[in-house]
């Protein structure tokens, strides 16, 4: 993701909001969620499952930068539902670009549930593949502000946290899995 990439007018937007309503903790309701939206201005506001998948076309008069709309939407949506919210933006184009580059096609086509992206707040420290060896068999490769994390035996019991992955990577990120990945991917084209 570059914050200084121009945002098209009238363009959907992805934005991923962090740790919302997983594990019990940080719940906000998707409803709350859209209204916040629609009340700063924006348009065809929709949400894809209750961990915090927003899609929306910005308002008029919005930042034309990714990085300026990400630091508006920030503050503007915590403002609006009254605590700190984390989150990033993605573009159509940048999605696209996401699922055409997943270098574990194996896992998306045998357990898509077990792969996830990360969507880093910026570029990883460091493009490649991880060294995981030491969790377990989980498999990381970073690529500009995402990561792809293949987890074989399952997310739960893994070592591999978002802790671990905010590490690794050099920066703060959210996760989800390749079926809500490319699910996101499909209401963007929609």
């Amino acid at each position: 993701m570059a914050d200084d990439a121009t945002v098209p007018p009238g363009e959907r937007l992805l934005v991923l909001l962090r740790a919302v309503n997983v594990g019990g903790t940080s719940t906000l309701p998707m409803a709350e969620l859209r209204a916040a939206a629609t009340a700063l201005g924006h348009a065809d506001v929709a949400t894809h499952l209750a961990t915090g998948n927003l899609l929306l076309t910005p308002a008029a008069g919005s930042p034309a930068t990714l990085g300026g709309l990400t630091a508006r939407l920030t503050a503007d949506l915590a403002d609006r539902v009254g605590r700190p919210l984390a989150l990033t933006v993605r573009t159509r184009a940048q999605v696209e670009d996401v699922v055409a580059a997943n270098p574990y096609p194996d896992a998306a086509a045998d357990d898509p549930s077990h792969l996830v992206v990360v969507f880093l707040d910026g570029p990883a420290a460091q493009d490649g593949t991880a060294d995981l060896g030491r969790y377990g068999r989980e498999r990381a490769t970073w690529r500009g502000a995402e990561g792809y994390v293949h987890y074989p035996d399952g997310i739960g019991r893994s070592k591999v946290t978002a802790a671990v992955l905010d590490r690794l990577s050099g920066r703060s990120g959210t996760a989800r899995n390749w079926r809500t990945v490319l699910a996101l991917r499909d209401k963007l084209a929609a």
